[in-house]
């Protein structure tokens, strides 16, 4: 058999037009993948290419939110590699063509590919830089998934994720960008931010850089339908939200180091404690709570120009024997006082 007619049986076979007697020769390559000696490859070899495969097959059949009905023999496991097997075995593609590309390059969709998604797994050991269609940029973590489609909408700009990326958006007001996992929505016009959300991770988490995300609750697919799912909640810079399906609870938390946003000197000689605390809430864009009146009489000389945000607020802390909690996303500062002169 030729490849032009391999090709031809694949196109009937993946459309469901094929006879039984053509629909046996397939699923026979099918069969003929699962034998080492017809294949000359070891077991992990095997297995590699057998991933790397139906990976290359996804790209160019799968859009599991809007398959249409007609492909859903496609999802059977035997028929998967079935067209694994014709296209490895009947188009004689190379195996260097199956690996990902290298760490930090930056990959978009083949111009000549006629699919409407693109589903890219980084099964490096390295970050992979993805250009969208759009310009955005995503930074996908090793043994992490995106999935997105060759030409946004007129309305939206939707990416499927499963494990971890950090997206550089490039701002649409008219197209809201949105990162679909199996916990959260994340939705944003223009900024940077992180999600992760692995396959079997307990808790989704979305770490936002730069301007602002909406992220909302999804019920995952396999899982029971909630009796109410919590409201979506906004996250700024230097925040996070972190979504428990398990306890069904969405809270706004501050990042675990927060970066400052915007300069200052940090050098204060004999200055109210409440500018020292002013400066830090511009400088992270963090609100921190405290009592005015009973700080009103307290100055201080300190230089904190190295320090994190929880270490300037660890010298503080030390200076004027306060104490302080992180609730909601917000500093708490307590204070004892100062005596006036």
């Amino acid at each position: 058999m030729s490849r032009t007619d391999l090709r031809e049986l694949l196109q009937r076979y993946q459309q469901g037009s094929c006879t039984a007697e053509e629909k046996r020769i397939v699923e026979d390559w099918y069969h003929a993948l699962g034998h080492e000696r017809e294949l000359h490859v070891t077991p992990e070899e095997r297995e590699t290419i057998r991933q790397a495969l139906w990976n290359r097959i996804a790209e160019q059949t799968a859009d599991l939110e809007e398959e249409p009905e007609d492909r859903a023999w496609f999802r059977a496991p035997a028929a998967r590699w079935a067209a694994a097997a014709m296209l490895a075995l009947g188009l004689g593609l190379g195996a260097r063509q199956l690996w990902p590309v290298p760490a930090r390059q930056t990959v978009g969709p083949p111009a000549t590919a006629p699919t409407r998604w693109v589903v890219y797994p980084n099964t490096s050991q390295q970050v992979v830089s993805i250009m969208l269609p759009d310009s955005s940029l995503v930074q996908l973590a090793p043994a992490s998934q995106l999935k997105y489609p060759r030409r946004f909408g007129a309305k939206y700009r939707p990416v499927y994720l499963v494990g971890k990326a950090f997206f550089e958006v490039r701002r649409d007001t008219t197209r809201p960008f949105q990162v679909y996992t199996a916990q959260v929505l994340t939705t944003v016009l223009g900024t940077s931010f992180s999600v992760q959300a692995y396959k079997g991770q307990k808790d989704a988490v979305v770490e936002v850089k730069t301007g602002r995300v909406r992220v909302t609750p999804r019920v995952a697919a396999n899982a029971p339908p909630p009796k109410a799912l919590p409201a979506p909640i906004v996250v700024l810079p230097n925040q996070q939200a972190v979504y428990s399906p398990e306890r069904q609870l969405l809270a706004r938390e501050l990042v675990a180091q927060p970066v400052q946003l915007k300069p200052q000197s940090f050098v204060f000689d004999d200055r109210p404690v409440t500018e020292v605390l002013a400066s830090l809430e511009k400088a992270y864009g963090v609100h921190i709570v405290y009592d005015a009146k009973a700080l009103a009489n307290c100055t201080v000389t300190l230089v904190l120009r190295k320090q994190s945000l929880y270490g300037k607020l660890e010298v503080l802390c030390k200076t004027l024997g306060a104490s302080y909690e992180e609730e909601n996303a917000q500093i708490l500062f307590h204070g004892p006082g100062c005596q006036g002169s």
